[in-house]
């Protein structure tokens, strides 16, 4: 496993993007934090103030019209809503092709432009599908026929028929928003550094491994060579880019250990047992988890048995994570949720000493 000190500032420049056209700024971050009643590091309230700085920089430099700003970064509606725009069209038409960005935006958007219509499909659906060809290739047919058995509107599906057909202009749109963040993140490089330092300290004193393991909830799969990224704009949160030979580039938030850590501060057997409760006080990450009893599963599994989009599946297990009910660990291009049954026995016993006062 290895440790990329550099951050991609084309991801980065779609983040920024897609959190603006979110509404989400890091004052939403700070308050969830003033609300856990836990003490924040400095080290987070540093980078929270450099984040908020930063932004409004960006912001200020970078103006853009609102409709031009939600249609390319906005989210499609029946995706699982999240800060970083990742079910944005922007989204969906560059970020399965990172790996073909050099620094060089002009040239990134002319040779993802020129992409035939088999490999453009092989990236949108990239998003959305799991387990696609190794050939990055997906028929016209193929990618229809995966829109269409998706669980979102009737107009989202539309949306992403016609993402496929009018990629290049929408491509060039999109690039043409990215050149003035790129610009201005170019010459806020050390802002952005200052924010990524913990991570990267992090990364010394821990193995990579267990490092990555808590970050994603993941247990590293045996013959992939991951590569480890920080990841400023999603701070919170963590991508992963199937780089094809078996290697995978894994996105980390650069403060989400800050933050695992910060909630773990609820510790007494109170906390835990409300947080849980609170969590499968959802029908559906109930109905998950009581499914999981009788076996393992991946996410189409799950996806077909509820009938919900994989992105959502995406985010009811990560919540199940969070609170240590469910495990998860890949097996080739699949991700398996088993549920993890120490902590469940754990939660039973820690409710049993709140309730039982015999």
């Amino acid at each position: 496993m290895e440790i990329c000190n550099c951050f991609d500032d084309l991801l980065e420049g779609l983040a920024y993007l897609g959190r603006r056209a979110a509404g989400r700024d890091w004052n939403a971050m700070a308050q969830r934090i003033a609300q856990q009643g836990s003490a924040p590091t400095p080290e987070l309230l540093e980078a929270l103030k450099v984040l908020q700085k930063l932004t409004r920089e960006l912001d200020r430099r970078c103006p853009l019209e609102e409709d031009e700003l939600q249609e390319l970064f906005g989210n499609l509606e029946g995706f699982q809503h999240n800060t970083v725009g990742s079910s944005s069209r922007a989204f969906f038409l560059l970020y399965m092709h990172l790996d073909r960005y050099q620094g060089d935006l002009a040239a990134f958007g002319r040779q993802v432009a020129e992409l035939d219509e088999e490999q453009a499909a092989w990236g949108i659906a990239g998003i959305f599908e799991e387990g696609l060809p190794a050939s990055r290739r997906l028929t016209v047919q193929q990618y229809q026929d995966l829109v269409l058995g998706l669980s979102v509107p009737a107009g989202t599906k539309i949306a992403l028929l016609e993402l496929l057909r009018d990629r290049v202009q929408l491509i060039g749109r999109a690039v043409k928003c990215l050149a003035p963040v790129l610009e201005c993140l170019a010459g806020s490089r050390a802002d952005l550094e200052k924010v990524t330092r913990p991570f990267l300290r992090d990364c010394e004193r821990m193995e990579p491994e267990a490092l990555f393991s808590q970050l994603s909830r993941m247990t590293p799969e045996p013959g992939v060579d991951y590569l480890m990224s920080p990841f400023v704009f999603g701070a919170d949160s963590n991508l992963a880019l199937d780089l094809g030979d078996g290697r995978v580039r894994f996105y980390c938030g650069v403060l989400r250990r800050e933050l695992q850590n910060l909630i773990s501060g609820r510790n007494s057997a109170q906390d835990q047992v409300c947080e849980i409760y609170r969590l499968l006080g959802d029908p559906t990450r109930f109905d998950i988890l009581c499914y999981l009893r009788g076996h393992d599963a991946y996410v189409q599994e799950l996806s077909h048995q509820f009938g919900l989009s994989r992105n959502t599946i995406h985010h009811h297990m990560n919540k199940l994570m969070d609170c240590g009910l469910v495990n998860c660990m890949t097996n080739g291009n699949r991700m398996y949720y088993s549920l993890d049954r120490e902590r469940m026995q754990l939660f039973l016993q820690r409710q049993k000493i709140l309730f039982d006062r015999g």
